[in-house]
């Protein structure tokens, strides 16, 4: 089976929940839609786990705009970033390992962020911008119009930030395409169109985890409840 995970913000409860629902068996793939941390605070656990996951199961881990931005942040050395980390979970994301890591945050002392943050790094060394599988292209926000045509496709920035509104949700990528991505929490159940499924269920906010079983065609959310792929 191959499965498609939304957005976890280190709610490594929910993601424990949603994997004992899952069974997963050997063979079984994962593909994570990224923001793998910030806003929550298990940090470490949550890396744990991912690192644990991927040396059992066939693992793909999206880049999210998270990642973009501590990316940027740590190893562009984009110090303008910051703004971005106080204001949307960084400080949450550091705060297991002591007010001197906030503080580095506050600081702007890389160099002591880096060090806590050595397994989120590694981890990124092996995160991809998007994935296409079977009929659906997983990735973590979506596409703007101009590249619904665009092969091969060619990432930017605002593909990593791009909310519904500005995605043409009735169109299939290439024509045959559906996107599957995460990004915006917009319920806690998912939301479906023609060319389009979100399952950002809200995980970052104390709420549920959805992975869409790609062979089933319905999201499966972390209480155990199932929402069949019918696009409206």
């Amino acid at each position: 089976m191959k499965y498609v995970i939304g957005d976890i913000h280190a709610n490594v409860r929910e993601l424990e929940r949603l994997l004992g629902i899952l069974s997963l068996q050997k063979g079984d793939s994962l593909i994570f839609l990224g923001d793998y941390i910030n806003k929550l605070p298990d940090t470490r656990e949550t890396l744990s786990l991912l690192s644990a996951l991927k040396d059992e199961y066939a693992c793909t881990f999206i880049k999210g705009n998270h990642e973009f931005v501590w990316d940027r942040y740590l190893n562009g050395k984009e110090t303008t970033r910051q703004e971005f980390l106080l204001r949307y979970g960084g400080k949450e994301a550091l705060h297991e390992y002591g007010e001197d890591a906030t503080k580095a945050l506050e600081n702007n002392n890389i160099s002591a962020i880096t060090h806590y943050l050595q397994p989120y790094l590694d981890l990124m060394q092996e995160m991809k911008d998007w994935l296409i599988v079977d009929e659906y292209i997983a990735l973590h926000a979506g596409l703007s119009a101009d590249q619904y045509a665009e092969s091969p496709l060619i990432f930017r920035e605002e593909n990593y930030f791009l909310r519904p509104k500005h995605i043409p949700v009735q169109k299939k990528y290439l024509g045959r395409f559906v996107l599957v991505a995460g990004h915006t929490h917009l319920a806690e159940e998912p939301t479906v169109f023609p060319g389009y499924i979100n399952i950002d269920l809200g995980a970052g906010y104390g709420k549920y985890l959805g992975a869409y079983a790609i062979e089933k065609r319905m999201v499966i959310r972390s209480d155990g409840k199932t929402f069949p792929f019918i696009p409206s």
